[in-house]
């Protein structure tokens, strides 16, 4: 064993997004032993690991997590795994977080001032609540002559790094989404006293630089594990050709068929109720599917060429789709799921922010984020006539969140920062 990463998060596991089923990913990969970048492995999604000289394994770290208990019990995501979860008293929300959601503003987005004060008091309980906790932890491994390197990320980041800091402990910030630059102030201090603060992509870095004095930025993309979600490359061909086969069967393989998957105010809540009305008059004879729970999701549905389907797996969506549509209000953080409907060789448009055209790549169209709405429609409709050409750029393309090849960067860190 190499040393201890200590985690100080609100959530990781039950997850409550993304980010966590991320970071968890990334914890438990580095609990064994694996490969760093140099070796160059080949990772193709949803296909076996190859062979991987011994020589070229990294001894396995040692993770202990510290979340809030608010959420339960650990889920299969952790609960089998190497990591330690060590559950801390302390409510997620409380009456300014909840005042924060009631006074949201028209964008959809919680009252800064009152979401402001409601995560100023969590942090201190946080940090509170962590500092003897990981003081014992971090002393009984260093007596053992390990490192320790401390991850955080997300609501509960400035409290976890001012522990880090008071106590000495180098630390990763992950910057997952818009969170850090809503309220900046707030989150300065953690990211600017990290060792480094890691981001999907280096577009979405180039967000972070231009905004906090950071030490370091490191480029440690969102790790998806293709095969336990979809199985194996064979199953996924088969539940692509089985879904454009119902769409023959159903007189609708002719219909262009946009799919929306997640809809949230930093993830295109306002912009669709401009782009969407103004598609059904440009090109009338395109329809556009919405995926997702929540409000957000089901109101796009009011639209005469949009349906709301609710929650839906990723794989029905793709299997039955020509093009897939995201966009962001600010901070470009990838969006995984770009490159899940790029293994179903489905093409994405997205916008010029951050790193989603990094995820794009060459597998679908990237929008100037200054671009006027007919220029989203004419991208629209230019990515669904070359579909098939970009569908397979986009296949190829999705490789790059190989979660084998993510937990390679960030075992490569963890490595850097631990000596």
């Amino acid at each position: 064993m190499v040393g201890l990463l200590i985690a100080a998060v609100r959530d990781l596991d039950p997850p409550a997004g993304g980010a966590e089923m991320s970071l968890a990913t990334l914890l438990k990969g580095v609990c064994e032993p694996g490969p760093l970048p140099e070796a160059e492995i080949l990772f193709l999604p949803s296909r076996d690991t190859p062979h991987i000289d011994p020589a070229h394994l990294q001894q396995a770290w040692r993770a202990t997590i510290f979340q809030s208990d608010a959420r339960g019990d650990a889920t299969p995501l952790t609960s089998d795994s190497e990591l330690e979860r060590v559950e801390i008293n302390l409510p997620i929300e409380d009456w300014w977080s909840g005042l924060a959601w009631r006074l949201r503003g028209k964008s959809g987005q919680p009252n800064s001032m009152l979401q402001h004060q409601h995560l100023k008091k969590r942090n201190k309980k946080f940090a509170k609540m962590l500092k003897g906790k990981i003081s014992e932890v971090k002393e009984q491994t260093e007596r053992s002559g390990l490192s320790v390197i401390g991850i955080t990320q997300l609501h509960w980041s400035a409290g976890a790094g001012d522990v880090f800091k008071e106590l000495n402990i180098p630390y990763l910030v992950f910057v997952r989404d818009e969170l850090q630059f809503i309220q900046p102030e707030l989150y300065r201090s953690s990211l600017e006293g990290a060792a480094a603060v890691c981001c999907a992509g280096d577009g979405l870095g180039q967000q972070v630089a231009s905004t906090f004095n950071v030490k370091a930025i490191r480029n440690v993309r969102l790790p998806v594990d293709f095969a336990s979600r979809f199985g194996t490359i064979e199953e996924i061909e088969t539940t692509r050709a089985g879904g454009l086969s119902n769409r023959i069967k159903n007189n609708d393989i002719d219909t262009p068929r946009i799919a929306i998957v997640g809809v949230t105010p930093e993830k295109g809540y306002e912009f669709y109720q401009r782009l969407l009305p103004h598609l059904s008059n440009i090109w009338p004879e395109a329809r556009v599917d919405v995926y997702g729970g929540g409000s957000y999701a089901e109101e796009l549905g009011k639209f005469d060429n949009t349906t709301w389907h609710g929650h839906t797996s990723v794989s029905e969506v793709f299997s039955r789709c020509d093009v897939h549509l995201l966009t962001v209000a600010s901070t470009g953080s990838w969006g995984r799921v770009i490159n899940e409907a790029g293994l179903f060789g489905v093409p994405s448009v997205s916008i010029s922010i951050g790193s989603q055209p990094e995820a794009v790549g060459d597998g679908g169209v990237i929008v100037d984020k200054a671009a006027d709405l007919d220029a989203w429609v004419n991208a629209l409709r230019t990515t669904y006539t070359q579909r098939e050409g970009l569908g397979e750029l986009a296949r190829k393309h999705s490789g790059i969140v190989d979660h084998r090849r993510s937990i390679a960067a960030f075992r490569s860190v963890i490595k850097e920062f631990s000596s």
